[in-house]
């Protein structure tokens, strides 16, 4: 099987907040959004087996072997991502040397330094039986699995999990889910419908749900936050044993080649958290995540 391929980050801690986590992109998506930070990823080509990359998760996992040098230039372009940590290198064993029994089941049982694995992308959920296959993988290595989508496929969130290999969504929400707040946001029509869809799925399955919007200065504004944080309250309990667990407010950075802009500031962006749980009554956490603004001294 082969699989239309990204790359792949052995450590984060950025992808799933609390935990040490391999993200592997898939390639494709069928949305563009204006202010995209893994926009290489939207279209093109690179087919790699699906062999190769368990072979490579396996590996960073157990700390075999290191990856090929076509694996290690498309991980070192999704490092250069904003607000993406720098790539790792594996640990590698001496190809002259070869171990011990003792030492071989020693590694194969000690516990991973990472304790997940989330599929990113792009959009992971337009390749179903990779991401599948995959999860299914990280269950054989004991990690826990996560999966952020942009929501655009319902059908297929609900299938994979049916299969119950998915302990984590972060479904990105972009803005307010009508027309045509949604168009512009994501550059395509009719999405906004999807996108809702996906997150009742979500809600209806009892898998443990992350809500995430990006503000960017121009969208999405105070009043469409709130108005997120609004639907998410109804369908809470529409929905009495979700396990909808916060809405996060990611602070939007320029992506690579993209003219500057001033991010929102954080003071801006607790005010607008504030905003989205007086929208929830309360009873929404709602979460501000921005990037540390580092401050040289001589």
């Amino acid at each position: 099987m082969k699989v239309n391929f990204g790359g792949i980050i052995p450590l984060s801690t950025v992808d799933w907040p609390g935990r040490a986590a391999m993200v592997v992109f898939l390639r494709g998506c069928p949305l563009h959004c204006p202010h995209c930070h893994n926009s290489q990823l939207q279209t093109g080509e690179r087919q790699v087996a699906l062999h190769d990359i368990s072979s490579r998760i396996v590996s960073e996992v157990k700390g075999f072997r290191g990856p090929s040098r076509a694996m290690v230039r498309a991980d070192a372009a999704i490092s250069a991502l904003p607000g993406r940590p720098p790539l790792i290198a594996p640990v590698r064993s001496s190809p002259t040397r070869q171990i011990e029994l003792d030492e071989a089941s020693q590694r194969a049982s000690d516990k991973p330094f990472v304790d997940a694995l989330v599929l990113s992308g792009g959009e992971p959920l337009l390749q179903p039986e990779a991401s599948s296959r995959l999860f299914r993988l990280a269950r054989s290595l004991h990690l826990s699995t996560g999966l952020e989508t942009s929501g655009c496929f319902p059908d297929r969130l609900g299938a994979i999990l049916a299969t119950g290999l998915v302990d984590r969504v972060f479904l990105d929400i972009k803005a307010d889910l009508q027309e045509p707040d949604y168009e512009m946001a994501v550059g395509r029509e009719n999405i906004s419908v999807l996108v809702r869809q996906s997150l009742e799925v979500g809600l209806k399955s009892e898998v443990t749900l992350e809500v995430r919007s990006t503000v960017f200065p121009e969208m999405p504004s105070s009043s469409q936050l709130e108005r997120i944080a609004g639907a998410l309250f109804r369908l809470k309990s529409v929905y009495p044993n979700n396990r909808l667990e916060r809405m996060t407010l990611q602070q939007g950075q320029p992506r690579n080649g993209e003219a500057p802009f001033d991010p929102v500031s954080v003071d801006m962006m607790q005010k607008m958290a504030e905003g989205c749980r007086a929208a929830s009554h309360g009873q929404l956490e709602v979460r501000v995540h921005a990037t540390p603004k580092i401050t040289w001294e001589n």
